[in-house]
């Protein structure tokens, strides 16, 4: 049933009239007259008698004004509920992102976010690039960020450009160097990110004639970079995640310049909720404030 018949059922007995009630409402008189005809054809029972006091309602419609009142303060309590979640003051918020994304960007995000929005739910999920990927998939994130989204079933938004360096271990041959020639990383043991961690890495020694020696793996960013600094091998990580984490070994440049593409992926821009929208503009805005202040990043050419 429409509530708006019930609005201007209440109101044609509480005013008395069926024309001010119309008028109060922005209806005709022929408009509201066949509201009211309608609401009692569905319900099966007159509600309403005509007196010369004007419109009272008959005993059936004593009966049910209480429950209608009712009705019409869950309804306004829904819409109101509704303008929140337009407002993107209220809901929640799954995010998808690189360990790198999560712990270098995201905090600085969400504060700024939840000062303006502080009812927001807001989940981190940290992963690599296949389970981050697998996850929008099944729609079990609202939003990811992480590179490589460009061909995936998903909208993707660039947003900057950020360095793939090559790290050497403190003291080894290549430490001193301005840069390393792609070629000189061939002839090192390397340490390599796990499979589903390793795409970025992947792509750039898939330019060599040939491989590396593979060392070891993990999957942790972290024990990559405390193993190289203990002279276990090189490795190549982004310069994201190198210059916010303190370490002795060496971070150079490749020649030529490697770099991959960070930006962010929702199922639909047209339909992603209002809060996911309004959390797409925060990291936009944090990614444009940190490479206009000489950051690391560099923005990226599509936006």
């Amino acid at each position: 049933m429409n509530i708006r018949k019930f609005e201007a059922f209440v109101r044609a007995v509480e005013l008395g009239s069926l024309s001010k009630a119309a008028e109060e409402l922005g209806y005709t008189q022929s408009g509201i007259s066949h509201m009211m005809q309608s609401l009692e054809e569905e319900i099966g029972f007159s509600l309403m008698v005509r007196t010369s006091a004007g419109i009272q309602p008959n005993s059936e419609g004593e009966m049910l004004l209480p429950v209608i009142r009712q009705l019409l303060n869950s309804s306004e309590t829904l819409e109101q509920y509704i303008a929140k979640i337009k407002g993107a003051d209220t809901g929640r918020i799954r995010i998808a992102a690189y360990p790198s994304v999560a712990t270098y960007w995201l905090p600085e995000i969400i504060r700024d976010f939840q000062k303006d929005y502080p009812k927001v739910e807001i989940q981190i999920i940290e992963m690599g690039s296949g389970a981050i990927e697998k996850l929008m998939e099944e729609r079990q994130a609202e939003l990811c960020i992480y590179a490589g989204g460009e061909g995936k079933n998903f909208e993707w938004v660039p947003l900057c450009r950020d360095r793939m360096l090559a790290l050497v271990p403190p003291g080894h041959r290549l430490a001193g160097q301005r840069s390393v020639a792609l070629e000189e990383l061939a002839a090192e043991e390397f340490i390599m990110p796990m499979p589903d961690y390793d795409g970025e890495v992947r792509f750039i020694l898939n330019k060599l004639e040939r491989w590396p020696h593979i060392l070891f793996s993990a999957c942790s960013d972290y024990a990559i970079i405390n193993m190289v600094t203990e002279g276990l091998g090189v490795s190549i990580l982004s310069e994201l995640l190198l210059r916010n984490y303190s370490h002795r070994a060496a971070a150079l440049p490749m020649d030529p310049s490697q770099e991959r593409v960070l930006g962010m992926g929702v199922p639909q821009v047209r339909t992603a909720s209002p809060v996911t929208r309004n959390f797409m503009r925060y990291v936009e805005r944090y990614v444009t404030e940190k490479s206009g202040a000489g950051g690391v990043l560099s923005r990226g050419t599509a936006e």
